[in-house]
């Protein structure tokens, strides 16, 4: 037995409550998966992971500190980025600086970086312990209702995605709310501007917490500077106008908002800038890709990917969102989740079965409403509203982005943080005993572990997880070979059900040192060609490889020519437009002269067979297969072409 002195001890420590989460907090580094690898359960995080960590490594002075995904030489033999300027560049920079030490090796610069992400996310739980403990007066408490929110399937999941839009953001939306409180509490207004500075020099998620914050506190200030008003001789609506003016032009909630929208603005002029000089300086500012991704994001683009057309509607928008808000209150060993199997009684972003539909949605609004309400009950409403809030503050502006990326749920951590907080609250005034609160920290400290260890083993399961090892051993003995020389990435697709994007930011990151070189057919004899289907040629550089090969580029691409020349189309318009090449079972069309807008192109293809007995039955009639064509994406323009 624990002597009751000892036991009242510990309960009033200071001390233990932190080492407790801080012993939690280290078994998201134990229990990790391969750190080496960008491989892990859900598409969004192996493309944003290889795809932002592409941006960091490439970041130096040797480039000017352009940001860029790949370099590629144009038409004109000058080479030129593929600028990724979406985020102000803290986040990147601090990538840079983790995998600095380790430019010779992809897989530990992919380590590094992963590790960086765990702890920025380790510091965001820290902070929003240490904000709970000045708004609950009570450390257990704090600490309880920080590892059950933090032990979200989002968080963990997403925990160690190389991304500024994941565990940096963050970490920085936690620090600015812990500048808050601070303010609030003891009034000290220049270290929250300093915290909101360097916060937006990391992301742009911060931007969700302010608006509330400076929303909710001017609405005070106001109704503050009315009541005062009606205390004076008189109460005319000129003199409470002009105190409401006063108190409006003295607020420190409106000093904070202009401080915080012209750093924005200054960082997006220095983003547009950088990519107009990457872009060669000819490029408008409507057409630079910051700008469009800009109005992408805040759905003004109307070329909408069909599969998220429901984005346009409120209504189904808004039942995805309530149901990734009630996700946020499950930790993940409750969600029924089995560690192998993509599709283990879970569904693709990790909803359970046993709650589907519109029990989900009605669960979520009815939590988001507790917490909502509650923040009106407690002494700090502004600072609870506000972290209850600032998720919708960011999801319905940017519901084009919100609807395409689960990682965005994370963002409505403010919720389980408020509602966890709220009930423990409650019941330590109903019971009156803090042993209560400190075991149920315990037991949340042990559901923390719980779900990290689970976490490492949620996957696809073992053939796909080394199918995915594979592919990035093939890159690894790529990147050996190609030693700085110009390459030709070939366009590829999904290996076992995995998303890996082989012709983009993956490869790419691997790929970093190099040039790439977009022309498929290029006129020089220089570089290497990267390929997904093998050619047992004297030019297979890579023949121990299983799924993405290295060509010596001129040799292969001279044998091409020879070996598949042009075929004419019996398609009128096709034979005036295009040239047709066929390559390994696929068609390759290239027009010359062509704008832009050609590469966006839907149009029919007439296909006549050598024998018309090849034809399906039900296309004997007609002598020929008329295949409706679009680019999944964009095509490529080179060289006119």
């Amino acid at each position: 037995m624990i002597p009751l002195d000892r036991l009242q001890l510990a309960l009033q420590s200071t001390w233990l409550p932190l080492a407790l989460l801080m012993l939690a907090l280290s078994t998201v580094f134990v229990f990790g998966g391969d750190r080496g690898s960008f491989y892990r359960r859900g598409a969004d995080h192996n493309w944003i992971s290889s795809q932002h960590l592409t941006v960091a490594v490439n970041l130096s002075p040797e480039h000017g500190f352009q940001r860029f995904i790949y370099r590629f030489i144009d038409e004109d033999g000058d080479v030129r980025y593929e600028p990724y300027n979406r985020f102000p560049i803290g986040g990147y920079a601090s990538m840079k600086l983790a995998t600095l030490p380790f430019g010779g090796s992809p897989s530990a610069q992919i380590a590094a970086a992963r590790i960086l992400m765990l702890l920025f996310f380790a510091a965001a739980a820290v902070l929003a312990y240490l904000s709970l403990c000045r708004l609950a007066s009570n450390r257990w408490i704090a600490l309880t209702a920080t590892l059950l929110a933090f032990s979200s399937y989002y968080l963990l999941h997403y925990n160690d995605m190389t991304a500024n839009e994941g565990m940096p953001d963050l970490f920085m939306v936690m620090l600015t709310f812990h500048g808050m409180i601070i303010f609030v509490q003891e009034g000290r207004f220049r270290q929250l501007l300093v915290k909101t500075c360097i916060a937006l020099l990391m992301g742009w998620h911060v931007f969700a917490l302010l608006l509330p914050f400076v929303i909710f506190g001017l609405a005070r200030d106001l109704i503050r500077a009315r009541s005062a008003a009606t205390d004076f001789h008189t109460s005319s609506l000129l003199f409470q106008g002009k105190r409401a003016v006063s108190a409006l032009l003295r607020s420190r909630y409106l000093l904070l908002g202009i401080v915080a929208l012209a750093l924005a603005m200054a960082t997006l002029t220095f983003n547009f800038t950088m990519e107009y000089v990457a872009l060669g300086g000819e490029t408008p500012l409507t057409e630079l890709p910051t700008f469009k991704s800009m109005l992408k994001r805040t759905g003004q683009q109307s070329d909408f990917n069909e599969r998220v057309a429901f984005i346009r509607s409120w209504h189904p928008f808004l039942e995805v969102q309530f149901r990734s808000v009630l996700r946020m209150f499950i930790p993940f060993p409750l969600l029924g989740v089995r560690p192998v199997g993509y599709f283990s009684n879970v569904d693709m972003d990790g909803y359970p079965t046993w709650l589907p539909g519109f029990r989900g949605v009605v669960l979520g609004i009815a939590l988001m409403a507790a917490c909502l309400l509650g923040s009106m009950f407690v002494r700090q409403k502004i600072l609870f509203a506000t972290l209850a809030s600032f998720g919708f503050f960011w999801a319905l502006p940017m519901r084009s982005n919100t609807a395409l990326h689960d990682f965005e749920t994370m963002y409505y951590i403010g919720l389980p943080l408020v509602f966890f907080t709220l009930i423990l609250l409650l019941a330590r005034r109903l019971t009156r005993r803090d042993g209560v609160i400190a075991a149920a920290a315990v037991a949340a400290a042990l559901l923390f572990a719980v779900s990290s260890f689970q976490m490492s083993r949620f996957g696809h399961g073992a053939e796909a997880t080394q199918a995915a090892r594979d592919v990035e051993q093939d890159l690894l003995a790529i990147h050996e070979l190609v030693a700085g020389e110009p390459v030709i990435v070939r366009n590829s697709h999904d290996i076992h059900g995995l998303q890996i994007d082989v012709a983009g930011h993956a490869t790419h990151y691997y790929l970093n040192s190099i040039l790439v070189d977009k022309e498929y057919y290029p006129s020089g004899d220089r570089g290497f060609i990267v390929m997904h289907h093998r050619v047992d040629t004297d030019t297979l550089l890579t023949p121990e490889n299983r799924y993405f090969f290295l060509y010596n580029g001129p040799d292969l691409i001279a044998s091409y020519r020879a070996a598949y020349p042009s075929i004419v189309s019996a398609d009128p318009l096709a034979r005036e437009d295009f040239d047709v090449y066929l390559d390994d079972d696929t068609l390759y069309y290239v027009k010359e002269p062509c704008q832009r807008e050609d590469t966006r192109t839907r149009f029919s293809l007439h296909i006549f067979p050598a024998d018309v007995d090849d034809l399906p039955d039900n296309r004997k009639q007609h002598r020929f297969d008329n295949l409706d064509f679009r680019f999944i994406e964009r095509g490529l323009m080179f060289d006119g072409k």
